[in-house]
């Protein structure tokens, strides 16, 4: 029975995090590893039409959330990270949440008219320069 429940554990401890060595040269390694995390979600939700606001594709999560898929980072170093990110402008932060109890933060990249631009309607892949699908994976 133990066996069984470490399998959740096993999977989470298995997973792959990345960053881009420049970014963590520009910005740090906690800021690059946030930054790929960011630039993942706002090029899938940008392929699939999603969170589109101030003239930005959007992606939101809590520094709880970011810590539960961060576990080697605390909520506070995630704060700090994100704040930094901001600070140095890389990534700007709004909200966009319908109640305004709601307090998790929005982030898009500045740099976001670099990215393709999507024309499928998979949110998995975009297109590149030459026209053809690439799994959004390659983009970031």
């Amino acid at each position: 029975m133990k066996e069984q429940e470490d399998i959740p554990q096993v999977i989470r401890d298995s997973r792959l995090h990345r960053f881009r060595v420049t970014d963590a040269k520009a910005y740090g390694i906690t800021e690059a590893v946030l930054l790929y995390n960011l630039r993942f979600w706002i090029v899938k939700n940008k392929a699939g039409g999603k969170h589109f606001h101030k003239l930005r594709t959007w992606t939101y999560n809590s520094y709880k959330e970011f810590s539960e898929l961060f576990p080697y980072l605390s909520q506070s170093q995630i704060k700090r990270a994100l704040a930094s990110l901001e600070k140095q402008g890389a990534i700007v932060k709004d909200n966009f949440n319908k109640r305004r109890y709601d307090r998790t933060n929005w982030y898009a990249l500045t740099e976001e008219p670099s990215l393709p631009i999507a024309t499928s309607k998979r949110s998995d892949t975009v297109n590149n320069s030459n026209g053809r699908h690439q799994p959004v994976e390659k983009l970031i």
